[in-house]
């Protein structure tokens, strides 16, 4: 199936594995990248420059995915998880980007850890994915409306209800599924409902077939470069992005989590990579703003209008994707992104929006993620508590250093509001848990079971 928008085929890049021979990578064949609810909403076109950039995002998320990361037992001593990746992506403009090379490249390597050379060569006229010769007429984008990232999730709706307080917004998404989609449908549609400004949603639809790799360090540039790329497409030089200080930073809960183990997607450093390379590629300075880097997840929530308390009962943030899969959208409440919203809701005092039933997915072990995240709170209150907060705090978390847009002050002030909502809700974290299993067990108890079908793949 041809997803180019133009109809033409799109001439296909090709990349390879440290030890494997060249391999194609067709959009329509191997991977998926439909624009063309973008391009009808706009009413025109994306700018040569913003179908390269999201092309190329799209190439490189498509090759982290089909290229498995070596197995433990398989990397040499001292080698986390890294791979030799080689790719060559056809673009509009290959001088423009060769460029850019070692600006991609660094970015690349801080989200994945691998190491990545990349050549661009010549695309033919037209011959783009996201290329189209239809003409338009007809705007439908308020003016000034800001772009901003949204996800589905409750950082993004919370910060996008913040953001329709005070004006109208660009609402630009990137699903990879249908369930996804509508999770980002009825969210945008009750914060719409319950604001006086209006956001206008924008979609791209991106697919991966036959993928191997599951851990998707890319997937933040992906969503990114949709971001920039949409925001070109309505004139601006202006992103914005809605993450909390504790989600961004992603400080690592155990000491063995090492480089992009625990994710950058949103890193206050990615943000300025990302608003680096769109400056240089184009010419003119772009700004990646995100307001609520300096708070944590419950003073975000704190910050929502009353109005908007419903659509935040919509989102979803669970780790798994089985939510954003399948109808009810249940979350694991296992995976640390779920315990970290109900931590927040907690601390924010909506009990209200925490789940009501949620589903148990092998792969999450809800007892370690609270002791991991516990013990790290535990690291933390003690650098906080010492004479000199800061000096302690990267000592033990490293990390903190490659954080460029907060001062010490404001890094010291964070984590002291994130272990205080901690040290007031660490119980009902655990016992919401543990009342979660007693329900659950009751309720085994009292179903009347089911003969299983015979399974001959057991």
């Amino acid at each position: 199936m041809n997803l180019a928008i133009s109809g033409l085929s799109s001439p296909a890049a090709r990349f390879a594995s440290s030890g494997s021979a060249p391999m194609p990578l067709r959009f329509g064949a191997d991977m998926k990248l439909s624009g063309h609810a973008v391009v009808n909403r706009l009413s025109r076109a994306l700018p040569a420059l913003a179908a390269d950039l999201l092309e190329v995002a799209a190439c490189i998320y498509a090759i982290d995915r089909l290229v498995p990361r070596p197995a433990e037992r398989q990397r040499p001593l001292g080698v986390v998880w890294t791979r030799s990746l080689w790719a060559d992506i056809p673009v509009r403009e290959p001088d423009r980007w060769c460029q850019q090379i070692p600006l991609l490249t660094q970015l690349l390597h801080w989200l994945t850890d691998d190491d990545w050379v990349l050549e661009f060569s010549q695309l033919q006229s037209g011959a783009g994915v996201l290329d189209t010769s239809q003409q338009y007429l007809f705007d439908t984008v308020p003016p000034d409306a800001m772009p901003v990232l949204f996800s589905g999730g409750l950082d993004s709706a919370a910060g996008l209800a913040v953001e329709l307080l005070h004006s109208d917004a660009v609402g630009v998404s990137v699903h990879t599924n249908g369930w996804m989609w509508r999770v980002q449908q009825r969210v945008l549609a009750a914060l719409n409902e319950a604001s006086h400004h209006q956001c206008v949603p924008l979609r791209y639809r991106v697919s991966v077939r036959d993928s191997t790799e599951s851990s998707q360090r890319s997937r933040g540039l992906l969503f990114l470069a949709a971001g920039v790329a949409t925001a070109w497409a309505v004139h601006q030089d202006h992103l914005r992005v809605f993450e909390n200080g504790i989600g961004a930073v992603n400080l690592p809960y155990i000491r063995s989590q090492q480089g992009a183990e625990a994710s950058k997607s949103v890193h206050p450093l990615t943000l300025r990579l990302v608003q680096d390379l769109a400056s240089a590629v184009s010419g003119r300075t772009f700004v990646i703003d995100a307001p609520a880097i300096a708070l944590t997840k419950a003073e975000l929530l704190r910050c929502t209008p009353s109005a908007a308390r419903e659509a935040l009962g919509l989102t979803v943030s669970c780790d798994v994707g089985f939510a954003a899969r399948v109808p009810l959208h249940r979350a694991c409440g296992a995976c640390t992104s779920c315990l970290l919203r109900l931590q927040s809701l907690t601390a924010a005092g909506l009990t209200s929006l925490l789940p009501m039933d949620t589903h148990e997915r092998r792969g999450h072990d809800r007892e370690f993620n609270v002791n991991a995240m516990i013990w790290q709170v535990t690291r933390m209150r003690a650098c906080l508590d010492s004479p000199e907060p800061w000096r302690r705090m990267v000592s033990e978390f490293p990390e903190l250093i490659r954080v460029p847009t907060l001062t010490q002050r404001e890094v010291v002030r964070l984590y002291r509001a994130y272990v205080k909502e901690w040290d007031s809700n660490k119980d009902a974290v655990c016992a919401h848990g543990l009342a979660r299993r007693e329900s659950r067990t009751v309720a085994l108890c009292l179903k009347t079971p089911k003969a299983q079908p015979d399974n001959p793949r057991r």
